[in-house]
């Protein structure tokens, strides 16, 4: 199948798409699957390759990443269309998604079904279907997706986080503290499976644990908004969101050149709930309305966006009631003209 024409391996080379270097300490590495200085040989990929796009999912390219992946091995066909090409295939049925046409997520997951049935072992549909289901909240049949995607590129250290976060939802907790254990170990400079270690930790009470995963983050990469994240959450569940409040406000979600850095989407949400916590209504609607516009996030997997939407409905409610008091406290505070 088209699978075997692709290389196994992903690298992070298109700066459009994806994030081309990662900051580690004060030096820069391509962001490459398995980390730092690796090398590859051209000839394990002669054919075609993959590459991450920045809203976590897969696409095709040629040979060594570049132009059109090259052709299937057979053909399937989807409605009146005969599909030859199952890289240009899932591409443009991720264009779809990228857009944002209406029930656009309901025919890329049909689409996608269908590559799946023509071409079982081809990553980019198995993880891409996976993240479709989790959005969808059907998370038992995701986790099968991503252990499929698991089976045909195990180096790739996000399928576990993914499987990691599933597991946590459908509370298979020994199993999700695995995988997020394996995302670490296949890629020990990225920070985001143990700022989600150290989140599962606080949820259930041991912050001393959680407190080990963030300081080992932290000697990873100091400035990430995820180490910045789990330090903030950490002090949210010990009730100082005025201190959580501060974090926040004061990371940068964009290097010196003015670059943006990659971090979780749930930064927002988590900056929204604190905001709120400390009367600043205002900057809690604007990172509730940021957090919206990332509809594909694996944030929405657990979290309904109409709830979120409600939450920056009634902050803008108290902002603007807020507003309103202190002019009028204002007007009181003058004094009468003569």
């Amino acid at each position: 199948m088209f699978f075997h024409s692709f290389s196994l391996a992903l690298l992070f080379l298109f700066p459009t798409l994806i994030w081309g270097q990662k900051l580690i300490g004060n030096q820069e590495y391509p962001e490459i699957l398995w980390g730092k200085d690796q090398e590859f040989d051209t000839s394990d990929f002669p054919n075609g390759s993959f590459i991450y796009h920045k809203e976590d999912f897969i696409l095709a390219r040629g040979k060594l990443f570049q132009g059109e992946p090259p052709k299937s091995n057979g053909s399937f066909t989807y409605g009146t269309d005969t599909i030859t090409n199952s890289g240009k295939w899932n591409n443009d049925t991720m264009e779809l998604l990228f857009n944002g046409k209406p029930n656009a997520r309901a025919e890329v997951i049909k689409r996608l079904e269908a590559g799946v049935r023509f071409d079982p072992q081809f990553f980019p549909f198995r993880y891409n279907l996976g993240r479709l289901y989790s959005l969808e909240m059907k998370y038992e049949l995701a986790i099968v997706e991503f252990e499929y995607a698991k089976a045909e590129m195990p180096e790739y250290f996000k399928t576990y986080l993914h499987i990691a976060i599933l597991s946590e939802i459908t509370r298979q907790v020994y199993y999700a503290i695995l995988n997020y254990k394996l995302a670490v170990e296949k890629n020990p400079y990225d920070t985001e499976a143990l700022i989600r270690l150290a989140d599962h930790y606080l949820a259930t009470g041991l912050k001393n644990r959680a407190l080990l995963y963030l300081k080992k983050a932290l000697t990873i990469e100091e400035e990430s908004p995820n180490v910045k994240l789990g330090f903030a959450r950490l002090e949210m569940e010990k009730g100082n969101f005025h201190i959580a409040y501060k974090i926040f406000n004061r990371t940068t979600l964009t290097t010196a050149e003015g670059k943006p850095k990659p971090y979780d989407k749930k930064f927002h949400y988590y900056f929204a709930e604190t905001a709120s916590k400390v009367t600043d209504y205002e900057t809690a609607e604007e990172e509730y309305t940021k957090m919206l516009s990332f509809t594909n996030d694996p944030f929405f997997a657990t979290v309904s966006s109409k709830v979120i939407a409600r939450r920056r409905d009634i902050a803008k409610k108290f902002a603007e009631a807020k507003r309103t008091q202190l002019d009028d406290s204002e007007e009181e505070a003058a004094p009468a003209n003569e």
